[in-house]
């Protein structure tokens, strides 16, 4: 009995070793394939927990890097207010998996899947 159980366990082992397992995909930089500012706004203030921001109609396209500088300070018409000053800028990247995209805040390393973006691996 104890004997079948060792062969067992090394048939086990050795077909479980013997078994090409392919490598999960990782995460690639991307760049948008047309302008999509309105879908990246959205995600990025889901990541971020705020409301929609204002996002350059070429954000991504150019680079998988986006910067956005923020203000300590702004009235409700989201003007600067006197006396205000600017903080660090948020800094997010453009990822790609298996067809989908993702956008990457890169202090938090927090990420959103973009379902509705189109974007491929940069070069």
């Amino acid at each position: 009995m104890k004997a079948s159980i060792t062969s067992l366990l090394l048939v086990s082992v050795l077909f479980g070793c013997s078994s090409k397992q392919e490598p999960t995909p990782k995460l690639q930089h991307a760049r948008l394939t047309e302008p999509q500012s309105e879908l990246i706004a959205l995600g990025i203030a889901r990541l971020m927990h705020s409301k929609p921001i204002n996002v350059t109609e070429d954000a991504f396209i150019n680079s998988s890097i986006l910067v956005i500088e923020t203000f300590n300070d702004v009235d409700i018409q989201e003007q600067r207010r006197s006396g205000s000053f600017q903080d660090m800028p948020e800094r997010f990247e453009l990822l790609i998996k298996n067809q989908m995209c993702f956008v990457r805040h890169l202090d938090s390393k927090a990420t959103e899947p973009l379902p509705l973006v189109k974007c491929k691996p940069s070069n």
